[in-house]
């Protein structure tokens, strides 16, 4: 999934996570809840990184904002695009990721030659 917009221009992310959404509207201080065991009910593919939801709630029950600059769900979704970029998992994820395949290239293989 990617969270994109058309008239303010591109802002994108590839493939945010539920945990990641939640961490940035935690920080708005937005009641919201984490259910990460839904899905896209028509998506066949339930693949874990795809599983998640993140219910907000954006309105109060007299009708009044709960945020005074975030009032919509276009507004909440491109201050994620934002700020999903910007979170520590996100920076440290390709760091993480280059080390085993690194390690693993000066083994030698038993066995068969």
């Amino acid at each position: 999934a990617v969270v994109s917009t058309q008239s303010t221009g591109e802002k994108a992310v590839d493939n945010p996570t539920y945990q990641e959404i939640g961490d940035v509207v935690r920080s708005l201080g937005l009641n919201h809840e984490l259910q990460p065991t839904k899905h896209y009910c028509r998506e066949l593919d339930r693949e874990r990184w795809q599983l998640g939801r993140v219910k907000v709630q954006l309105v109060g029950e007299q009708g009044e904002h709960l945020h005074e600059t975030i009032h919509t769900k276009r507004q909440l979704m491109e201050y994620c695009a934002t700020m999903i970029p910007k979170l520590k998992s996100r920076s440290s994820k390709p760091a993480d990721n280059q080390q085993p395949s690194g390690s693993g290239k000066n083994k030698k293989k038993k066995g068969r030659k």
